[in-house]
């Protein structure tokens, strides 16, 4: 009850015979660190968890287009481990969503274990704790990036999974928010001695989120690499693969994790095969096409395609109208091919489409792009742009709680 995006349906229930779910063998012995690491296969490209929106179509998705590695959404421990009905919502998973960590919030050791082992067997690679969530929901909730200054507290809750669980513990934080740089590579260590196998940091304090989101500081990701032994994952900074490429070189990390750039280009990673550029319509049409298939909520689907879709329906506000009253994925898969008739004709016509993506909408406001656009003069063959007072974008949902990547 957080309205971002509705609740996600889960696909078929699990059960231990359903081919969705066929548990895979589990090492005899418990692997941590840079063995487990390399038992995954040593994973370079990493999808974020993302409330409600790093569900299984959207992670078979960006499997397809180059993930090597995939987090559920944040789960809410004590919800989990109390309600059959959330788990149905929130856990759903298939034989080919691996390496797969599973992410939950929470601020109780116990109750987080409790979690932890309501999770089907051999169906996931790890548990991650959630210590980077900035948004308002985890400051009330007592979770996420705000008990980054409990140092014992989270360091308690590594340790007891750790020792309870048959899988590897692993923990996603931010940099803690005193601006002392020794403060966050203490505790990245305190989470290492704790037991945690991997690392991933967002080079972000949790103030830096929306409109204040901010550069992210590679370097203080590069120290926290060289401190600890453990695998470190990188968050924050990617936009592009090109960016894939430039944080490994500047933090020496295993891996870099993208969250908002991968939910508006769900093939981002795809450049890493030699792979050429998908159209964003055609990203969203085979989203739908794997949401029908796992069963995916409406109103988290309809979150996809905004994302998706975004630049083109800040042109296109007529079919911006039609996702928003879009009931099903018929009618949300029409639209999807609406703009992409509407984009080849706009290169027919020569009209160039609005270059900024939901990524970049902190970054320059499209308005403010398009007005800076009409009092320049257009292009040979382009026409000028004029400012539109289109009503603002409404996706029914919030900023993914992993923070802007």
């Amino acid at each position: 009850g957080d309205g971002r995006g509705g609740g996600c349906v889960a696909a078929p229930a699990f059960s231990p015979t359903s081919p969705l779910v066929d548990a895979l063998p589990q090492p005899a012995e418990k692997l941590r660190g840079r063995a487990f690491w390399e038992a995954i296969g040593s994973p370079k490209l990493v999808a974020a968890p993302m409330v409600d929106q790093s569900e299984l179509a959207f992670r078979m998705l960006c499997r397809k287009y180059g993930t090597e590695l995939a987090y559920t959404p944040m789960m809410h421990s004590r919800l989990f481990s109390e309600s059959a009905k959330y788990r149905k919502e929130q856990w759903s998973t298939c034989k080919e969503d691996r390496p797969l960590f599973a992410q939950f919030c929470g601020d109780d050791p116990s109750t987080l274990l409790a979690a932890a082992q309501q999770l089907p067997p051999g169906t996931f690679d790890a548990v991650d704790l959630n210590f980077g969530c900035p948004q308002g929901i985890a400051r009330k909730g007592h979770y996420g990036a705000f008990l980054l200054s409990e140092r014992d507290l989270i360091e308690g809750i590594v340790r007891k999974l750790d020792i309870n669980l048959p899988v590897p513990v692993t923990a996603k934080m931010r940099l803690v928010s005193t601006g002392d740089l020794q403060d966050t590579l203490a505790l990245a260590s305190g989470l290492e001695a704790a037991g945690a196998s991997v690392i991933c940091l967002h080079g972000r304090t949790k103030e830096m989120k929306g409109q204040s989101t901010g550069p992210c500081d590679w370097d203080a990701i590069a120290a926290i690499r060289r401190r600890v032994n453990v695998p470190v994952i990188a968050n924050g900074g990617i936009q592009t693969y090109d960016d894939v490429a430039r944080c490994l070189q500047a933090t020496g990390c295993d891996a870099v994790m993208s969250s908002e750039a991968l939910l508006e280009t769900p093939s981002l990673f795809a450049a890493a095969s030699g792979r050429p550029p998908v159209l964003q319509e055609d990203l969203a049409l085979e989203y739908l096409e794997l949401a029908r298939l796992y069963g995916t909520g409406h109103k988290c689907v309809k979150a996809h395609l905004f994302h998706f879709l975004y630049a083109g329906l800040q042109l296109h506000t007529d079919l911006r109208s039609e996702l928003g009253s879009a009931k099903g994925i018929d009618v949300m898969a029409a639209v999807a091919s609406n703009l992409r008739a509407r984009r080849a004709e706009d290169r027919t016509q020569g009209r160039k489409w609005p270059d900024t993506g939901w990524y970049l909408r902190y970054r320059e406001p499209l308005g403010e792009r398009k007005k800076r656009k009409a009092l320049e003069p257009a292009q040979e063959g382009e026409e000028a742009v004029a400012p539109s007072p289109a009503p603002a974008l409404r996706t029914n949902e919030a900023a993914p709680c992993s923070e802007a990547s």
